[in-house]
């Protein structure tokens, strides 16, 4: 009584919230997480959505048409209700919501177009042609839906103002009501348009949002380079294989901030990114791991390759005259080196290159520990 009176729910209660929750992912997300909504799980949805809502409708329409003895319109409507429960079992074996979706979209005209043409039942068939701008543009996209509605537009024209004519093979609709029709229709396919425009346009500006705060979170903003969530990140992602740490440390570094300031620290250590940079070979990574520390990450490389990059950076560092404030000022890095796998997680491998970075240093500084 008293976590009830707390707000903590039942344990029955959270088991039912959990199976209901379960059968929500397996019936509309098909079985798929929905903590993440990707793109491809809102197009997965979106499309199992427009299926299920062909099913429930076509199905007992065709069933209640069957009743009536409208032959005609109930074997068409049971035959589309088959082509969505079809699509259903694809769409739950595959997940290939574009191939499904077009299962959906093109049954989908044929169906509007036979019920424009017949008039469905009492002639109010038209009523639900007003849903295939939404679902057309949703599912084939700005460019190819308003082809497609184009055409469709047209072919509802010829239907409307020509073949209600013919008797006995089409429904004969009054005038007003043609024009009225196809009017209402040609404004919701405006409208729908706009919105799926300016939603391609927000989302396209979120997306590229979404970047900018990754690139952001994940990016030194002195260097331009990697910071330590983002190699961290890559390095939890990385695949296994031959892969080895190198971290490299600035000797003396706090001597150069206290002798020439802190501008000048920033100037060597944005030169110093550049410089490692450019012995960086293809595929690898590299770092501002923290302060005047780098690391890289080397892939596919083995321990004597892993040696000669980093003795290359050594060399380079060196040799090199970081030209500041009228002064040339020399520095040296200190290096540890050692493998990343299976049996040397990262979390391992990083506090054994810490380690080997202070033999290195211990050893007096300016050379390479593995």
């Amino acid at each position: 009584m008293g976590e009830l009176a707390r707000g903590c729910l039942p344990e029955s209660q959270h088991v039912n919230k959990n199976w209901i929750q379960r059968c929500v992912y397996h019936i509309f997300y098909l079985g798929l997480s929905g903590e993440v909504f990707s793109e491809q799980i809102r197009r997965i949805l979106i499309v199992n959505l427009f299926s299920i809502v062909g099913i429930v409708f076509t199905l007992p329409l065709g069933i209640a048409a069957l009743y009536r003895s409208n032959i005609g319109l109930a074997l068409a409507l049971l035959c589309f209700a088959f082509i969505f429960c079809a699509n259903q079992l694809y769409l739950r074996r595959t997940r290939n919501y574009r191939v499904c979706g077009n299962i959906v979209i093109y049954p989908l005209y044929c169906l509007m177009l036979y019920l424009v043409f017949t008039g469905g039942v009492s002639g109010t068939g038209y009523v639900w042609i007003f849903c295939v701008p939404a679902v057309s543009l949703f599912i084939q996209g700005i460019k190819r839906g308003i082809i497609e509605m184009i055409i469709f537009t047209l072919l509802l024209i010829v239907i409307l103002y020509f073949f209600s004519n013919i008797y006995g093979m089409a429904f004969h609709y009054d005038a007003d009501l043609r024009f009225r029709v196809l009017a209402s229709f040609i404004v919701v396919f405006f409208l729908s348009t706009i919105y799926e425009y300016s939603m391609r346009r927000f989302n396209e500006a979120l997306r590229h949002s979404s970047r900018l705060l990754q690139e952001q979170a994940e990016t030194d903003p002195l260097t331009q380079l990697l910071n330590r969530r983002g190699m961290q990140q890559r390095l939890e992602d990385a695949e296994a294989g031959a892969l080895h740490l190198v971290l490299i440390d600035v000797d003396y570094f706090k001597n150069i901030n206290d002798q020439y300031g802190h501008d000048c620290g920033d100037f060597i250590l944005r030169t110093l990114a550049d410089l490692i940079a450019k012995e960086l070979p293809e595929g690898g990574w590299l770092s501002r791991w923290g302060g005047e520390e780098f690391l890289l990450a080397l892939r596919e490389t083995d321990s004597s390759q892993a040696i000669e990059i980093a003795e290359k950076i050594r060399q380079a560092i060196e040799n090199y005259d970081f030209h500041y404030d009228q002064q040339d000022i020399h520095i040296t890095a200190s290096f540890g080196i050692v493998p990343l796998g299976t049996e040397n997680p990262l979390n391992i491998a990083l506090k054994v290159a810490d380690r080997l970075l202070y033999q290195a240093k211990d050893a007096g500084r300016n050379n390479i520990c593995v």
